[in-house]
């Protein structure tokens, strides 16, 4: 029980760092660009979807559904792809061996402080 509650404090911990990075990142789109946004313009060679699936190792339908609609909210601009950047990399560093639940997780609280519900 107490090693339960370890690791959701330490992942709740997390998810406020994360969020203070995904909130300095959008705080800077306005007149300069961060990393994530230079990544986003510079590396167009590959479409976002087939970043995100090959690089979280998404295998399954529901994983791809997730991304699919992740993709089409930065498209109508309700989620910002520099943030999607930003968690892409702290995911693949997080567990780059199985990164996309940890992706799946951090987007979908910090997408539901921005208003926008993801599947």
């Amino acid at each position: 029980m107490a090693i339960e509650l370890r690791k959701i404090r330490g992942f709740l911990l997390l998810l406020g760092s994360i969020s203070t990075l995904a909130a300095s990142a959008s705080a800077q789109e306005g007149h300069s660009l961060n990393s994530a946004d230079r990544i986003s313009q510079t590396d167009r060679t590959v479409p976002l979807l087939d970043q995100l699936k090959n690089g979280l190792r998404a295998t399954r339908p529901n994983q791809e559904e997730f991304l699919q609609h992740l993709v089409a909210q930065v498209d109508q601009g309700a989620v910002p792809r520099s943030m999607v950047n930003t968690v892409y990399k702290w995911a693949l560093q997080r567990n780059p061996r199985v990164p996309f639940p940890y992706f799946q997780v951090a987007m979908r609280e910090l997408a539901k402080r921005r208003g926008v519900t993801l599947l």
